[in-house]
């Protein structure tokens, strides 16, 4: 009981947040209560269940956006993905080379710490592998803020045209089927969790959220309190790791992760200029596209520069389908490794 009304204080601050128009307000609303809440002394502490939700309600709603991605543009996804796959690569390397060499990360750490953005997943990996999680989930959610700032700055600079949409109904229909989404998602979860794979319900949700959205002949979207509610079960976990830190030692990972998101930054820059001449796509879209942070900020950004909203949908759909699936087999390939 305690924990879900802990839930409460940090919905409320990330509405008024939401009210200044700070991107992913209902996250930072949640970690700035729990780091709040911890300096004095009082206790917010995340229900117990919360990162199944997030995986659920996660894998559902990107499951959900497959259909929705415009016919025409798959030629250009396909032509683009080979460039994808290479940018994610490099990413990934150079960044697991930084946190291993450099900054004497244990393996496990590196490999974590490396994934190009997936935030929520990570958060679940760490727990699977028995990580200690701090400093990854510091580097990850400092990558997140980073990258959210330059969204919000290129957004700002250029505000994206305002769309009136007509409001979604909820019939009893399109209940049933997310209910059915949920539910699927949930046991197939189940049924991964006990063969030990990482991140299981976001995994399962995924597929079944794609599978149930092209058999039903309606257009389905999760509800935005429940992606609100995920986003802010998400921001206290993290706002625990950031409150169990010491002041240097979070300034110390604070600087590496800046470090680390420069590194990443610069690989995608890289990859977007010689995709850029090669294959004649705009350097900026590639760039908005690859960027390894929040799909949502950067959308926003794209947008707000009016590129192909599209393709950095889907680049980014199928960048953290794989970043979920990839970096579950990476942890499983190292613990066979170890027992072995």
């Amino acid at each position: 009981m305690k924990s879900l009304l802990s839930v409460i204080p940090c919905m409320l601050l990330g509405w008024v947040l939401s009210l200044l128009g700070l991107p992913l307000a209902y996250m930072f609303g949640a970690m700035a209560a729990v780091i709040i809440a911890s300096r004095l002394r009082v206790s917010l502490t995340a229900p117990k269940h919360s990162l199944t939700v997030v995986q659920i309600v996660l894998g559902s709603s990107i499951g959900l956006m497959v259909k929705g991605l415009p016919m025409e543009e798959g030629r250009d996804i396909l032509m683009l993905l080979p460039a994808l796959l290479i940018c994610l690569i490099l990413q990934f390397n150079v960044g697991y080379f930084w946190f291993h060499r450099k900054m004497g990360w244990t393996r496990t750490e590196s490999v974590l710490g490396a994934v190009p953005g997936a935030l929520a997943a990570i958060l679940v990996l760490t727990e699977h592998s028995k990580t200690p999680p701090q400093k990854i989930v510091i580097s990850h959610a400092i990558r997140l803020v980073v990258l959210i700032i330059i969204a919000g700055i290129i957004t700002g600079l250029n505000p994206p045209p305002v769309i009136k949409t007509a409001p979604f109904s909820y019939t009893p229909g399109i209940i049933g089927w997310l209910i059915l989404i949920a539910t699927g998602g949930y046991i197939l979860g189940v049924l991964l969790e006990r063969l030990h794979i990482p991140a299981p319900y976001m995994l399962t949700s995924l597929v079944v959220a794609i599978v149930v959205h092209y058999l039903s002949d309606v257009t389905l979207k999760l509800p935005e309190l429940l992606s609100l509610l995920s986003m802010g079960l998400m921001g206290m976990r993290i706002g625990l790791y950031f409150s169990a830190f010491p002041f240097s030692a979070l300034i110390s990972n604070i600087w590496s992760s800046i470090q680390s998101v420069f590194i990443a930054l610069t690989i995608t820059v890289l990859v977007a200029a010689v995709t850029a001449q090669v294959m004649d796509y705009p350097m900026h879209l590639l760039i908005l596209s690859w960027a390894p942070g929040s799909m949502e900020a950067m959308l926003f950004a794209a947008m707000a520069m009016k590129v192909n909203v599209g393709i950095v949908m889907a680049s980014h759909i199928i960048r953290m389908s794989l970043l979920h699936i990839v970096s579950a087999i990476a942890l499983i390939v190292q613990g066979r490794h170890k027992n072995s």
